[in-house]
């Protein structure tokens, strides 16, 4: 039996996502998504555990979607790819996370 270590529950991603660090960015896909973090395709040698991100993410809002960037860091970095845990995320920020992740249409 395999454990969970997230306290909330994950849900599949199929989106191509930015991340931004200090040495630059790159586009990959998220596998799959949380309140509390992401595990992204990616392998990125100047991402290594706790070095501060930004997940640049397309979010659906009132207007449609709107583009958001949440503060984040490396949290670990696997073969199947890096897993990162947000930081505090703004009021705007988290609820259109909680909305995107009950809708379900990721």
């Amino acid at each position: 039996m395999v454990l969970e270590r997230r306290a909330g529950t994950r849900k599949p991603v199929d989106q191509e996502v930015m991340i931004v660090h200090e040495q630059g960015h790159r586009l990959c896909k998220i596998h799959d998504l949380s309140l509390q973090g992401a595990m992204l395709d990616l392998g990125w040698g100047a991402l290594t555990r706790d070095v501060p991100v930004e997940l640049a993410i397309s979010l659906p809002s009132a207007k449609g979607r709107s583009s958001y960037r949440l503060p984040a860091q490396v949290s670990r970095v696997t073969t199947a790819g890096t897993a990162i845990k947000f930081r505090e995320l703004g009021a705007s920020a988290l609820e259109a996370m909680q909305r995107y992740l009950q809708a379900g249409q990721l």
